[in-house]
């Protein structure tokens, strides 16, 4: 999707053939669909529930795609094909074999345990090498993991507070549980939802599409989750990331001052709403 919108600002038409139900269905489905609505409006064709079937190439050496979308075969005619459908670690070549080093499950990366320590105590390993979630900050921060380790610094690596960076436009960020874990878990939340619309910053900027959403626990009040589409999005989100490391409350937030006009407005409105009173929605 980044690549959809980077090549769309660029004039290029662009045609998205998606396998899942829905775009990105690693998030709710409320931001599935609004990047979906921002991305067809932006003239980008989106073709969910699609299987592609075959892609050839014509005489002039342009590209055909055959593809079945709810059992009709369809057909479109492009200049490039970029694929996109995930990574795993290559391994081949690191001598895992003669070392008897642990594999994961899956057998998909190096089993490391929380201190980045393969079944070898002396070799560590850290990065998409280790078959965990393939971001460049979880990257770096099992490297500093692994680094304490060895120096004799005791450290562990948390994966329960990962923020999620998409560069589409406008962003996409998340962190923490989505709503639908929260439901599907039967666990007692309240939601704060902010729109885009209502923040002048926002507007300033000529965005008016997105929102913010923050997941709270009902009883402690505490932040489990949020996800936001709108500018900005992948640095706002840090606010959050800071909040749920700390274990902070809903009213730590909102007792904090946003300077105004900000898009962070955007995350204090939501937390309002989050306990019914949001000033500006």
């Amino acid at each position: 999707m980044e690549f959809s919108f980077i090549f769309n600002t660029f004039g290029t038409k662009v045609s998205v053939v998606e396998f899942m139900d829905r775009l990105l269905p690693g998030l709710d489905e409320d931001v599935s669909q609004e990047i979906e609505e921002i991305a067809e409006n932006k003239g980008i064709s989106i073709y969910t529930g699609s299987k592609v079937e075959e892609i050839i190439q014509d005489e002039k050496g342009r590209c055909i795609i055959t593809f079945t979308n709810n059992g009709n075969k369809k057909y479109l005619t492009t200049d490039k094909v970029l694929i996109s459908i995930g990574r795993q670690p290559y391994l081949d070549n690191l001598g895992i074999d003669k070392l008897d080093m642990e594999l994961n499950d899956n057998r998909r990366g190096i089993k490391v345990n929380e201190k980045m320590m393969t079944s070898i105590p002396n070799i560590f390993a850290v990065g998409d090498a280790t078959g965990t979630i393939q971001l460049a900050h979880i990257a770096s921060t099992q490297g500093v993991v692994a680094a304490n380790n060895i120096m004799g610094i005791k450290d562990n690596m948390n994966y329960n507070v990962v923020p999620s960076a998409i560069f589409t436009d406008p962003e996409i960020a998340s962190v923490g549980i989505s709503e639908k874990y929260a439901l599907d878990n039967n666990m007692d939340i309240e939601i704060g939802k902010f729109p885009i619309a209502s923040n002048g910053k926002a507007l300033t900027l000529g965005v008016s599409e997105g929102f913010v959403k923050i997941i709270v626990d009902k009883s402690t009040k505490e932040i489990l989750g949020a996800s936001i589409v709108g500018p900005n999005a992948t640095d706002l989100i840090n606010e959050i990331s800071i909040a749920m490391t700390n274990k902070l409350k809903v009213e730590d937030l909102t007792k904090t001052i946003h300077p105004h006009p900000t898009t962070s407005e955007a995350i204090f409105e939501a937390l309002l709403d989050s306990s019914g009173i949001c000033i500006h929605n």
